[in-house]
């Protein structure tokens, strides 16, 4: 099992103080995802279910797995399955858990964990109801979110009263000591905020665990980097795709596999890493979206090709920056300004080559690659955008990563072959991609055995 920190250990007491009831608000990067996976782990609080966005289902498998050893079911489609209970955590996505409700239910499910609770908190929401239906007869239930407030104090409600039933019965009478209602022509409005302080210290007395990254700074690496697998849109395009290249491969003795045109295989390999990338695009938007709703930080967003940056930033034009080949001088020096000193400019989207070097940009501690270079000093540089002299605060780095295909296999060989690194920084960059490319086609070789 992995070895906690000592804020994520205090955060399973904490966790079990409160008899598993407990909203877990500490700020994005602290692992909150672990704590609670720890939590589990200890106290055998089996079967538990987590409810998250789609974007973060294989995060909490892996997580699962590499840290605790707890066994998981990933529940994906609309049309139930009878599901066995017993030592296992079932995850499931809030767009589809109102199809699932009863066969979770049957399984009397110990513990709920509510991965990102600001999705629920719409009262009137489908996602919500369903997850509230569900909670009726389990005993623990764990919310998480670093901003389970994402803009005033009547969104909070549906939390507290999936936490707390009994002491939050009412929205009309938590509004009207939180939420500063005012008469408007249309009716009652309680968009508003009051009372702040008396809410604060209830949810602490009740249970509400919030720490900051500057109050356990002294523990955290200089770097935490966290690999997100995100699932494809056309899955079977991209398994076509890749078994092409199997067959081309086939095609070609052994001593002519050997002489083939490097050039040809590149272009081979080069197509699959594209269509990767092209078929997880909604899921990355589903998770930036979320970065971008569960915190007030600025995010760094990396890609190698032209067409996926120019997708991200058509997206978010109105909060966004650009930098790429084609922005130099005076355009790309403004661009870098906006990002690090307008406040309504949250994202900065770039190439890896143009946004990976010479560039300080601590106006962030978080980045995002959408798309790993096949070199890996250049994955290195750009990471140290947000590592550099002035920066104060852990560098959080996440690589969105195609699960089950090239980007796959591109992401593994690059952390565990950093003799790769070395090599490149050394100054022969030719050699290292080749090896990365050989790699890549023994990674493909092993998958497809896998599934024959």
């Amino acid at each position: 099992m992995t070895k906690p920190f000592k804020f994520q250990k205090q955060g399973v007491l904490q966790i079990e103080k409160h008899n598993g009831r407990l909203l877990l608000a500490d700020e994005m990067g602290l692992g909150k995802t672990l704590s609670t996976l720890l939590y589990l782990k200890r106290n055998k609080t089996f079967p538990a279910v987590v409810v998250c966005p789609a974007s973060l289902k294989w995060v909490w498998r892996d997580e699962a797995k590499q840290h605790c050893k707890i066994r998981s079911v990933v529940i994906n489609g609309q049309t139930p399955k009878k599901l066995r209970g017993g030592n296992k955590l079932y995850i499931i996505n809030y767009e589809i858990l109102h199809h699932w409700t009863k066969n979770l239910a049957m399984i009397n499910p110990s513990l709920l964990i509510v991965d990102e609770c600001h999705f629920q908190k719409s009262r009137k929401a489908k996602r919500t109801k369903a997850v509230h239906k569900l909670a009726k007869n389990i005993p623990h239930i764990i919310p998480i979110s670093g901003t389970p407030l994402t803009n005033r104090p009547a969104e909070l409600y549906t939390t507290l009263k999936l936490l707390w039933p009994k002491e939050f019965p009412s929205f009309l009478t938590y509004a009207w000591e939180y939420c500063a209602p005012s008469r408007r022509p249309w009716g009652w409005d309680f968009s508003g905020a009051s009372n702040l302080n008396k809410l604060h210290k209830k949810l602490k007395k009740l249970g509400m665990l919030r720490r900051l990254k500057k109050d356990v700074l002294p523990e955290l690496p200089d770097k935490i980097r966290e690999v997100v697998k995100l699932p494809l849109s056309k899955e079977r395009e991209y398994l076509k795709a890749e078994n092409n290249f199997l067959s081309w491969l086939q095609t070609i003795s052994k001593e002519k596999a050997k002489r083939a045109a490097r050039a040809e295989k590149l272009v081979k390999i080069g197509y699959l890493k594209r269509l990767a990338a092209e078929l997880k695009m909604p899921f990355v938007f589903d998770w930036i979206d979320n970065f971008l709703e569960s915190s007030d930080d600025k995010l760094i967003l990396i890609c190698t090709q032209t067409k996926i940056l120019q997708l991200i930033y058509n997206r978010y034009k109105k909060i966004s920056v650009m930098v790429d080949g084609s922005v130099t001088g005076n355009k790309r020096e403004k661009a870098v300004n906006d990002f690090q000193k307008n406040k309504n400019i949250r994202l900065i989207v770039g190439n890896i080559g143009p946004i990976g070097t010479g560039l300080t940009l601590i106006a962030s501690n978080h980045i995002a690659f959408i798309e790993l270079s096949f070199v890996p000093a250049e994955i290195n540089q750009a990471e140290d955008r947000i590592n550099r002299i002035g920066q104060t605060k852990t560098s959080i780095i996440y690589y969105l990563i195609a699960k089950d295909t090239i980007e796959e296999h591109l992401c593994k060989i690059i952390q565990n072959k950093q003799h790769v690194l070395s090599t490149v920084l050394d100054g022969d960059e030719s050699v290292n991609a080749i090896n990365i490319y050989d790699l890549l086609e023994k990674e493909i070789y092993r998958k497809q055995k896998r599934r024959s």
